[in-house]
């Protein structure tokens, strides 16, 4: 995870449209893993198992599939992550310029702290569409970030998803 060491606190004490800002800091937009030569090999013996059971069972469909993931997954992850600028304002929380949620519009909050592992804000909006937002929150205080957040929103405590962790421990 390269990307925690690229995070440092930036002070700031206004937004143009956001109002005052109460806290900033940086997070990556994702987590960047370290993978060695044994990583690669295991993937692509799995990759090429996959794309073989399509073939020989004439499921084109899941080896297509596959192979778009794979070039999709390539793609986003070919380059670094961005380091975002997050702060949290009177009225929301601002993410660089990708986005703003409004207090309103945040459901539920909660915070998974397992340093050096995860740590991470996750937040659970109204929209259809990807309802839980991930923010990295490598090296702040977890305490002052739900200080910050309880008076606006509720938060749920919950476990590290089941996923998140697959995703982790496969380093994808």
């Amino acid at each position: 995870m390269d990307s925690q060491n690229k995070i440092v606190s930036a002070p700031k004490t206004h937004s143009v449209h956001h109002g005052e800002i109460r806290h900033t800091f940086y997070s990556p937009e994702f987590l960047e893993y370290r993978r060695g030569p044994m990583w690669y090999l295991v993937a692509g013996f799995v990759g090429l198992g996959i794309i073989a059971l399509g073939v020989l069972t004439h499921a084109i469909t899941l080896t297509l599939a596959f192979l778009i993931f794979v070039g999709v997954y390539w793609l986003l992850h070919a380059r670094e992550p961005k380091i975002l600028e997050v702060a949290i304002t009177q009225h929301g929380i601002h993410v660089e310029n990708e986005a703003f949620l409004p207090f309103g519009e945040i459901v539920e909050f909660w915070i998974v702290h397992n340093p050096p592992f995860v740590a991470e804000l996750k937040l659970k909006v109204h929209h259809k569409w990807n309802s839980v937002h991930t923010i990295y929150i490598f090296g702040q205080d977890p305490d002052e970030l739900r200080r910050l957040l309880t008076p606006h929103v509720k938060e749920t405590p919950r476990a590290e998803a089941l996923s998140d962790l697959i995703v982790r421990a496969l380093r994808i």
